[in-house]
């Protein structure tokens, strides 16, 4: 009799830890959540930010560019537990969109600690390299800022509002040239560089400069118009722009990232590019995929591989755009390409399984994405 009574009370404490959430460790649709450090409120964990901290993250917490041991002879390249800027800010901008003040304090910390010079932010740090870095990268530099400004406005911390600030300042005092900005600056020599890199305008961040008065009104005018009324070529933005000989640059090998991080930040700052969004579009639905690198000509793929980095970004600018359908379109492409079985090593994470290998952005940018998608209803 004993055994008849216990099978319904069994039955009905699972359907209440599954109701509650509370699920069995590892399942995808079963991550067990964790409270906010701000409110009684709790958020789902997602298997990509477990991979994370469990094999992109070195020791002193900064994060790994490569999941795999490597190092470099070139000082332009990054590889094994050397850590990026770009990691910095892409991962204070999850925490910041996830609502998890411990952890965008945590790298906060890191960032000063990081080779931190008022303002200037080295764009690698760590590992096995002796040869001191003495450039920043602009597009990391603005990501951090806009970052800190978002949390110093979302949690009230006035610190993060300083910290920007200096960032801002920074900018402007040294990669401020003819009303828009130039890609690094090196304090060691005082040099800046002549060019943008078209994919580092972050509009946005300018913006939150000049509502606290780091930038002009002028130069955020000058940097908005820049962006709006930037030409294409075949359907694709030019890549740089030379200051000297105020041209611009196209490349015939066009790769997506770039493509997508500029109009991604030209749909932050409200202006739709409907050419590449056309493309991009008759491209997912033609092929039921986007590859990494086109010919700027032909519009015909030039590798054979997908990129969840490409994939991110177009979520992330869908989002912008509200176009809702195609973001969750793009995300179950993209995480085909993600370690879902609960019983994988690397579970959650987007490797190159022929490598046995990933590179951090291939994880915070989508990470950043899911967590967009499930914040705006998209996904639930």
């Amino acid at each position: 009799m004993l055994r008849d009574f216990r099978l319904p009370i069994i039955a009905v404490a699972l359907l209440v830890l599954i109701l509650s959430g509370c699920f069995f460790q590892g399942v995808p649709s079963a991550m067990k959540s964790e409270q906010s450090t701000s409110s009684s409120e709790y958020v789902r964990l997602l298997p990509g930010e477990l991979f994370i901290k469990e094999h992109l993250t070195n020791d002193d917490l900064t994060l790994k560019t490569n999941l795999k041991p490597a190092t470099s002879n070139d000082p332009n390249v990054a590889k094994g537990t050397e850590t990026l800027s770009e990691s910095l800010g892409l991962w204070m901008l999850y925490a910041v969109e996830k609502g998890d003040q411990a952890l965008f304090a945590q790298n906060v910390e890191i960032m000063k600690a990081y080779d931190y010079q008022n303002g200037w932010i080295a764009w690698k740090a760590g590992g096995e390299n002796e040869t001191p870095v003495t450039t920043n990268a602009l597009v990391d530099d603005l990501r951090i800022a806009e970052a800190l400004y978002m949390a110093g406005e979302k949690w009230g911390d006035e610190t993060y509002i300083q910290l920007a600030n200096e960032i801002g300042k920074s900018i402007v005092e040294n990669q401020s040239r003819e009303g828009l900005l130039v890609d690094f600056y090196d304090p060691n020599y005082k040099v800046a560089s002549d060019s943008l890199t078209l994919s580092y305008l972050n509009a946005s961040a300018v913006q939150l400069m000049e509502k606290h008065q780091q930038v002009s009104e002028e130069l955020n005018n000058q940097v908005h118009s820049f962006l709006n009324t930037l030409p294409t070529k075949n359907g694709f933005f030019p890549f740089s722009y030379q200051m000297g000989s105020k041209e611009y640059v196209y490349h015939q090998e066009v790769n997506l990232i770039d493509q997508l991080y500029i109009g991604y930040h030209r749909a932050q700052a409200g202006m739709a590019s409907p050419e590449l969004w056309a493309f991009l579009k008759d491209e997912f639905a033609r092929n039921g995929l986007l590859y990494g690198r086109y010919d700027a000509s032909t519009k015909q793929p030039m590798v054979p591989y997908e990129s969840p980095a490409v994939y991110s970004l177009a979520i992330l600018t869908a989002s912008e755009l509200k176009d809702y359908t195609f973001a969750r379109d793009l995300y179950e492409r993209m995480v085909r390409q993600q370690v879902r079985r609960p019983e994988s090593e690397y579970y959650g994470g987007y490797m190159d399984m022929s490598q046995m290998d990933t590179h951090s952005f291939d994880n915070l940018l989508p990470l950043l994405a899911e967590r967009r998608l499930f914040n705006e209803g998209t996904l639930q």
